[in-house]
């Protein structure tokens, strides 16, 4: 077996996949059952990136009742459409081909729930069959920006510090990727306001599949 050159440890929504989309339509599903307005995709985009519980309070900043609700009926929606138009971003597939084949070890950790971001995996070929873990934003006591997931990561997969590199489009994701130790590549085509994730200056920035592969390149073969 080829031994690993480094483990990537990639974010899932606004990194590998566009699902915005999808987030959008269930959202607005939740908002008309219960008598709300719809939401625009950047009111959406405003909301995602710190899991669904945050999801619908950043939604619905009403009394705890009507979020108890409006998570519930967002979630039976949400499964239900998980990726009727989530698509991966251009590029990543081959990208995803070419890190596997020469060795790299890589694999999902998402704020969104385990369970869900399984599906997603599993809905792609090219995510499936190249990706070695899928963790979520409850498969540990806290979730990014904590740098505790990547720390259980890297200890669970073996790897040296310098041997690691955290890729996403979210403040949360170079903060715990800083806190833990390892390299950080941010990307600007995602879904948080690029200026954002640049203002934690990771320690690469990439705004195509392209330039993500460079970034890594000279991150850990130094």
């Amino acid at each position: 077996m080829k031994r690993s050159k480094g483990l990537i440890i990639l974010d899932l929504d606004g990194t590998l996949v566009d699902s915005l989309a999808d987030i959008a339509a269930s959202l607005n599903h939740t908002a008309g059952e219960l008598g709300f307005l719809s939401f625009s995709l950047g009111n959406v985009r405003s909301f995602v990136g710190d899991g669904v519980q945050v999801l619908i309070e950043r939604a619905f900043p009403v009394k705890e009742t009507v979020r108890k609700e409006a998570l519930a009926l967002f979630l039976v929606y949400y499964k239900a459409h998980l990726v009727d138009r989530t698509r991966l971003f251009p590029g990543m597939a081959p990208l995803l081909a070419v890190l596997k084949e020469e060795g790299f070890r890589m694999g999902v950790l998402s704020n969104k729930r385990e369970k869900l971001s399984r599906t997603v995996v599993q809905s792609f070929p090219a995510l499936r069959d190249v990706l070695s873990f899928v963790y979520g934003g409850d498969s540990f006591h806290e979730k990014k920006p904590s740098p505790l997931p990547v720390r259980e990561i890297v200890k669970k997969w073996g790897r040296e510090a310098e041997d690691v590199v955290i890729i996403g489009d979210s403040p949360n994701d170079i903060r715990a990727g800083k806190a833990a130790g390892i390299h950080t590549i941010g990307v600007t085509y995602g879904f948080v306001d690029a200026e954002l994730m640049r203002a934690e200056n990771p320690d690469a920035v990439a705004d195509n599949s392209g330039e993500i592969q460079d970034a890594i390149y000279g991150l850990m073969q130094k």
